[in-house]
């Protein structure tokens, strides 16, 4: 589980959590201390021999004994496997110690993993970073969506997702004015090749952004969001030619997209 300090209060738990531990290390050395001083008066007290800390005592305890080879004899086992003889070595404490942790911490894994279900597993992690990454994903796209204008807006006639997204709200908004299929009604026809502000992706988004109010139509840069406007710039891009019944005839003037442009006509 990957832990990152992202703010102040995550900087600020790690130094209490390192704090917590430095203190509960003073203690335990508090507390040795103590039990000590508290052996030592017993001893000077009852007038016992007071035996200090051997440390290469207390590492044979740990390690565990062992037995010389002149004395293997008093451990050897009566089993003979064609001339090889066993002897009864115990496991060192360090050892057994650690199996018997493990076997504690499989329990606790057990328990807390798959009967409690207090944490994912590593498919259920591997769900979550996945979702985590695809919202990540879509708010990267949120804002890169938010920031088309009339000089970044793109030519997306081949994405049918976006087309019918664009169609949908034309369908809301534009529809009224201009026709279901973009024949013209009080506003122009927008399926031939005239265009009174300009044709192609850049003018038509920036007409559907600021609008033409002299003319009667409105901005919908309040209204609809970046990513749409430019989803309904390139749905009526894409009626272009289709010449719809009771089409309105022709105003403006003639666009012709360049040889070198990706603009559509």
């Amino acid at each position: 589980m990957e832990y990152k300090i992202n703010t102040i209060e995550d900087l600020l738990l790690v130094i209490l959590v390192i704090l917590m531990i430095g203190v509960a290390l003073m203690l335990i050395f508090v507390i040795l201390q103590t039990n000590s001083t508290t052996k030592r008066l017993i001893a000077y007290k009852t007038g016992q021999t007071y035996e200090e800390f051997d440390f290469g005592k207390w590492w044979k305890k740990i390690t565990g004994t062992t037995v010389s080879v002149k004395d293997e004899k008093e451990i050897l086992l009566d089993h003979d496997y064609d001339g090889i003889k066993e002897l009864d070595n115990h496991l060192p404490p360090w050892w057994l110690n650690l199996f018997y942790i493990t076997i504690i911490f499989s329990v606790a894994y057990l328990l807390i993993f798959h009967v409690w279900k207090k944490a994912p597993l590593s498919g259920e992690e591997y769900e979550i970073s996945m979702e985590k990454a695809r919202k990540e994903v879509e708010a990267y796209q949120a804002q890169q969506g938010n920031a088309i204008d009339e000089n970044s807006v793109s030519l997306t006639l081949e994405d049918t997702k976006a087309l019918a997204n664009g169609k949908s709200i034309f369908d809301a908004n534009c529809a009224a004015c201009h026709g279901a299929n973009g024949e013209g009604t009080v506003g122009p026809n927008l399926t031939d090749e005239y265009w009174l502000h300009g044709g192609g992706i850049n003018n038509v988004f920036k007409t559907i952004k600021y609008g033409v109010p002299e003319k009667g139509m409105i901005s919908w840069q309040s209204t609809i969001k970046p990513k749409d406007m430019q989803d309904v710039a390139n749905y009526i891009l894409s009626l272009q030619g289709s010449k719809p019944a009771n089409g309105k005839a022709p105003e403006g003037e003639l666009f012709v997209v360049a040889a070198d442009s990706t603009a559509q006509q």
